[in-house]
Parts: C-alpha cells; structure tokens; sequence
C-alpha cells in the first residue's frame, strides 16, 4: 500500500484538509478556521487517516496564529515534523516578484497547482474570503490582483445597512444554477442580493481576464478557478474556465513531492 501525505489549507475563514497519493486529492474536510480547538483538529485528522499509512504533512496557512495548533496536531498523526509552505521552497516555477516573502502561500500553491496542469500562461482566480487572481507566464509566477471576496461584500452589506439581512450565498437557493434561466430583477430583498453578487462577480472575473489576457498578449491563456464560490459564480457561464476544486491542495501536494 503506497502512502498518504496529509495537505492542509488554513485561509481566513475556513481550513481544508485531505489526503494526498500519486496526484490524486481525497478525503477533503472543512473546519472553521478561527473557532477550531484542539478536539475539532484530532477528529477530523483521525477520521482522515484511519488505517492509512501516512508518510507526512504540509501546511499552507495564511493565519500564523493558529499555525502552532495545527503543527502539534499534524506531527502527531503524520509521524514526522510537518512541512510549512514557503517561497524558498522548489516550486516547479520561477518568482518573477520583487518581494516573494509577502506572497501569500496558497497562491504559491494555486500557482504551482496550474502551471503543473494547465500549463503557462495560465490565471488562478481563487473565490475565498478575498477573490485572488495569480498569473504564471513563461514558467514564472508573475503576481496577480486582489479584490474582496464573496462573504466581505454580503458581511458588509449586512453590518453597514439597516435593512439589508446577513445572506449565505453558500445556503441560498433562491435562485437557479443556470444562468440562462436566472432572473435579472430580483423579486425580494435577498434574491436582489444574491442576483447581485452573482452577476457583479461574473462580470468582475470576466473584466480582469480579458484585461489579464491583453497585457500577457495571448489569446492563449488558460483561466482556471478554485475556493469556496467558485462554482456558484461560475457554473454555466461563457467564459473558458476550468472549475477546479481541489486545486490549492493539489498545489500543497505537488511542492511536498517538489521538497521531498
């Protein structure tokens, strides 16, 4: 039996965690990142690698604080020290970026993650707690934009208004995943928002890539999308885009066999 390795993303508002072996991501699990304790990181670890062999772990954070919770916990079920995510690692591309130190590392490994299958030039939008675009060209990791994600724009609309109520577009329902038969005018309150932030994210994906496309000078360039939201924007609509979920974890794995 070939072994695991054991890939955590820690983001801002929620941490993935799967089991990686030969390119293939399963298992994958979502703990709240914030209010996770001790407990929520044992069980969720024990269920993931009950009777497998298990030959390591690598952790991609972006909260530093709760790095240590994870790091014990990790090292515990992984039998050896795990492996933190950085920019001095083998990334399998260079970085074309003046201070590689400040790029977050789930976009080091969303940016390996493409490259290693999709190809250069390709473009990353990750739909998480701030919607991240990062480009690779010519084999480099060139920087990227950044806007904010999903739940800050509905978080905000909820705390800077009155009326407006707190919507989880990951429960709402309120309107079809074919665009094509999705209304455009809203007939409630939470429909008008949801219809809102579907479109005025479509719209914002599909503005910065044309814009992406025409500075790299390539009609060529593959547009791939991960994160939470991905899917919910993006299902059914024009733009060539390839949905891929798993992508950050994928990225986490391919740099752990990069540095074995």
């Amino acid at each position: 039996m070939s072994e695991f390795v054991i890939v955590v993303d820690m983001g801002n508002t929620s941490t993935t965690v799967g089991l990686a072996r030969a390119g293939r991501i399963s298992g994958i699990r979502r703990l709240p990142t914030r209010t996770t304790c001790r407990t929520d990181v044992t069980a969720a670890l024990t269920r993931l690698t009950r009777n497998r062999l298990i030959a390591g772990a690598m952790l991609c954070s972006v909260v530093p604080q709760c790095n240590h919770l994870w790091l014990r916990e990790l090292q515990a079920f992984g039998g050896r020290p795990p492996r933190m995510l950085h920019h001095r690692m083998k990334l399998g591309l260079r970085i074309a970026y003046p201070n590689p130190a400040s790029i977050g590392a789930d976009r080091l490994a969303n940016a390996c993650g493409a490259a290693h299958r999709y190809g250069s030039p390709v473009i990353v939008a990750d739909f998480g707690t701030a919607l991240t675009f990062d480009v690779v060209a010519n084999n480099a990791y060139m920087g990227g934009i950044i806007v904010p994600g999903l739940p800050l724009m509905t978080d905000y609309l909820a705390e800077k208004t009155a009326l407006l109520p707190r919507l989880r577009l990951d429960r709402y329902h309120g309107i079809p995943r074919d665009l094509r038969t999705m209304p455009v005018i809203g007939k409630n309150t939470r429909q008008a928002m949801a219809i809102g932030a579907r479109l005025g994210y479509l719209g914002m994906v599909r503005e910065i890539f044309t814009r992406l496309q025409h500075t790299l000078k390539s009609r060529a360039v593959r547009l791939c999308a991960t994160g939470s939201y991905a899917a919910w924007v993006l299902a059914e609509c024009d733009l060539p885009v390839h949905l891929d979920p798993d992508l950050t974890l994928y990225g986490i794995a391919r740099i752990y066999e990069l540095n074995r």
